[in-house]
């Protein structure tokens, strides 16, 4: 399980461009001591963990169709620094769309967390849970209250680690 504060946290009305910022200032750690952007930002209100924004459903709400009109940029491959093709993206009869889609509220575009075990579970329900619910994650209940989330990444992890000790 990870603790639910090892997650960046976000409220409803928070903006895309907040979210996103949040998911690439934080590290969760994805085991060996490795560390790499989370998948998602918890959403809470009034306390409660209410669901959670995935970094494709940030994309998603920035409606990426600006670049379905930049045809030439088709073949262009992706590269870590400034691409100098995509200014055109960002000129500034195009700034004001993204600019507004960026400030969109998480709520348009946050979901549900579909899976939800409890803290005593066995590892049999927990992969129940996140098979059946067909989800990447699953929420963990204790007396009630959300305290952390239960990745398939680790419960792969664990089943693979508990076959090896087995194998003969």
């Amino acid at each position: 399980m990870v603790p639910l504060d090892e997650y960046p946290h976000a409220a409803p009305d928070d903006s895309l461009r907040e979210a996103a910022r949040m998911l690439v200032q934080a590290q969760i750690a994805v085991g060996k001591g490795r560390q790499s952007m989370p998948r998602v930002v918890l959403v809470f209100e009034n306390s409660k963990l209410v669901g959670a924004v995935r970094r494709r459903d940030i994309l998603k709400g920035l409606e990426i169709d600006l670049l379905e009109e930049l045809d030439e940029l088709a073949d262009v491959p992706i590269r870590s620094e400034v691409d100098p093709n995509l200014a055109e993206v960002l000129s500034p009869d195009k700034q004001e769309h993204w600019q507004a889609r960026f400030d969109r509220p998480i709520r348009e575009v946050m979901r549900d967390i579909e899976g939800r075990v409890d803290a005593g579970d066995s590892l049999t329900k927990v992969i129940y849970e996140l098979v059946g619910d067909d989800t990447h994650m699953a929420v963990v209940v204790e007396d009630d209250h959300a305290v952390g989330v239960v990745r398939t990444v680790d419960v792969l992890r664990h089943v693979y680690h508990a076959m090896s000790v087995l194998a003969p």
